[in-house]
């Protein structure tokens, strides 16, 4: 072969080459929640862990955040509003459709808008095509769930169509004040909710017709339920108008926060902080739920937030206040762990493990040893770790074992060996990475984003990052 030929090889490899950040292994989302314009940042993953300090892309879900709502670090109040499927070929992104934000003078935003789900189509470069939006059947969605099914049943018109290999999505809709202020359909819309989709190969979401309604406590009183406004709004800084009952969106200490399929996918399990209940809904084989199990802590403080599973399939979820018996009070973050009975009871495991921080809301297991997992700790600006052990119990590992500012959504990404944790760290408006070393459960930090377009810490800041996906 001459040389001049093997210029030419080389030159036609070189030039046929995609950009440099083509070349990542995977890639990450976070999106911004904002006020009218939701969007999603898409951050290149290196095979390192290391994320490109800039998005590849920014696209818009074509609905709208909430903007500031109770907290700048924690507008959604929620665990899991941004979702890929299982096989990485779908976004999912909820939009609360808020139509106006807290003001910060105990003035709460009320309104009857509802809310609606974006899907995206992921490219094998991780940019993402626009592919759906519906409204959610309910109220300020805030949380979403995916699994893969056999087929997925397209209902249109009155006809039942099969498409083969699609996905069954879920909503939580936190929203929906107890008075009928809106007249929306379905019933339910009026109280929180979950409602199903199933999604087809286009990424197109079609209801299931299956929504099951979430008690989220008395619409108005004071006491467990409601939480004492003046103290609970001191711990945070918010208006004490913020944690009246029975509006939209709803008040931070009694809406539901998240929504996750069972590892098996035959059930859902949902969160409700106001009244401290962990919902079981069985899923039938037609995508529907039917009536659920509920297990209520006793005390009924408001409590439990986030959840995900270890690799035996037995819950494990956050705890706000852990065991405290009287709330406001900081430090008393915890995990409890449970085995999910085909009952859909629950046996406890491990109970308030505490790991000393505030607002322990989002959990998180790595996925490939299951040995470790990790707590966003809210308004400590701490990530606590805690180890896993064979039979679901849990013990601390380590209180602080990173410190972003105002940590919220967490997601963990596997490659080569090596697994990667991601945090939306909203006090600083961009995403924290993190190496977990698989011997130790120790993080160690690596190169995370730069900050979010439109992010600022001034009040006239429109960006309250919430929600995070990664592969």
């Amino acid at each position: 072969m001459t040389r001049n030929m093997i210029k030419w090889l080389a030159c036609a490899l070189f030039c046929s080459l995609p950009a440099a950040g083509a070349w990542a292994d995977g890639a990450v989302y976070a999106m911004t929640n904002a006020l009218g314009n939701n969007e999603i940042l898409v951050y290149y993953r290196a095979r390192t862990g290391n994320l490109d300090s800039t998005p590849v892309q920014v696209i818009a879900t074509g609905g709208g955040g909430s903007g500031l709502q109770l907290s700048a670090v924690d507008s959604l109040q929620s665990a899991g509003g941004l979702q890929l499927d299982p096989d990485h070929h779908f976004l999912f992104a909820v939009n609360t459709e808020s139509v106006n934000q807290n003001n910060g003078s105990g003035s709460y935003n009320m309104d009857c808008s509802q809310g609606t789900i974006t899907s995206f189509r992921v490219a094998s470069d991780g940019t993402l095509t626009f592919a759906d939006r519906v409204f959610s059947g309910g109220l300020f969605p805030n949380s979403l769930t995916v699994k893969k099914t056999a087929t997925t049943n397209e209902r249109s018109g009155g006809g039942n169509n099969k498409a083969e290999g699609g996905d069954l999505l879920y909503v939580l809709n936190a929203g929906g004040p107890e008075a009928p202020l809106c007249n929306l359909t379905p019933d339910t819309a009026n109280t929180p909710n979950i409602t199903g989709f199933n999604v087809d190969s286009a990424g197109h979401m079609i209801p299931v017709d299956s929504t099951q309604p979430i008690d989220p406590g008395p619409a108005a009183g004071t006491g467990e339920d409601c939480v004492d406004a003046a103290g609970f709004a001191a711990l945070t800084g918010a208006p004490a108008a913020d944690f009246a009952c029975g509006l939209n969106p709803p008040s931070f200490p009694r809406s539901p926060a998240q929504i996750k399929f069972t590892p098996n996918g035959n059930s859902l399990v949902v969160t409700v902080k106001g009244t401290n209940t962990i919902y079981v809904f069985p899923v039938g084989e037609n995508g529907s739920v039917d009536t659920p199990t509920t297990t209520q802590a006793i005390g009924a403080l408001p409590s439990f937030f986030g959840l995900t599973f270890d690799k035996k399939g037995r819950l494990l979820v956050t705890e706000l206040f852990g065991s405290a018996t009287s709330i406001p009070k900081g430090g008393a973050g915890a995990v409890s762990s449970f085995t999910i009975l085909e009952s859909g009871h629950l046996l406890s495991i491990s109970s308030h493990v505490s790991d000393g921080g505030t607002a322990a809301c989002w959990i998180t297991l790595e996925p490939a040893t299951g040995k470790y997992a990790f707590v966003s700790n809210n308004l400590s600006a701490s990530i606590s770790s805690y180890a896993v052990a064979n039979d679901g119990s849990v013990t601390l590992l380590n209180g602080t074992a990173a410190a972003p500012s105002g940590p919220n959504d967490l997601a963990i990404a596997t490659e080569g060996g090596k697994s990667f944790l991601y945090v939306v760290a909203a006090g600083s408006g961009t995403v924290g990475a993190f190496q977990v070393n698989l011997a130790t459960g120790a993080l160690t930090a690596l190169t995370g984003s730069s900050v979010f377009p439109g992010f600022t810490t001034t009040p006239s800041n429109t960006v309250f990052p919430q929600g995070i996906a990664a592969y």
